[in-house]
């Protein structure tokens, strides 16, 4: 379950950021968000995306998360706005970082009490940290479902 890959991680993500911060290349870029020279290239070879540099470096510099992760905030028109507010909700920079804070809550409880090796243990956080996030979203950030969620995942590994 874990040693599967994700194929879905859209890396125009750091083309987007390069341009934001007109830099020229990986190197530079990792260093404009906070990671070792080789962050961006390494992140690139693992097939990943580091999520908590770029949240992180974004809300410290103001920047839309929307431009970065290229998401079109649709407007709604008058007469399907009441319908469709309570199925659809816009997503803020305070409820990414509170998902994460979650996530990280959650993981580091679950985690502690099972004496993994290190590599074992951040291999697990990565591939479980992306769909955590979904579902703290798709349950409220209820840390009762998520870390049930969570527990289940573990326990399949």
């Amino acid at each position: 379950m874990f040693d599967t890959t994700i194929d879905d991680i859209d890396f125009s993500v750091f083309d987007r950021l390069t341009e934001i911060f007109d830099v020229r290349s990986d190197r530079a870029l990792s260093l404009e968000l906070g990671l070792s020279h080789s962050g961006v290239s390494t992140a690139r070879k693992k097939n990943t995306l580091p999520y908590n540099a770029i949240v992180n470096t974004c809300v410290k510099r103001g920047i839309s998360l929307d431009k970065v992760f290229n998401v079109n905030v649709k407007h709604q028109t008058d007469f399907n706005k009441n319908a469709s507010e309570e199925s659809t909700k816009v997503l803020g920079v305070d409820d990414l970082l509170a998902a994460n804070a979650l996530v990280d809550k959650i993981l580091e409880e679950l985690l502690f009490t099972k004496n993994l090796p290190a590599e074992r243990e951040l291999a697990i956080c990565k591939k479980l940290r992306p769909m955590l996030i979904q579902k703290a979203f798709e349950h409220n950030l209820n840390e009762v479902f998520v870390k049930t969620i969570a527990e289940g995942a573990l326990y399949m590994a």
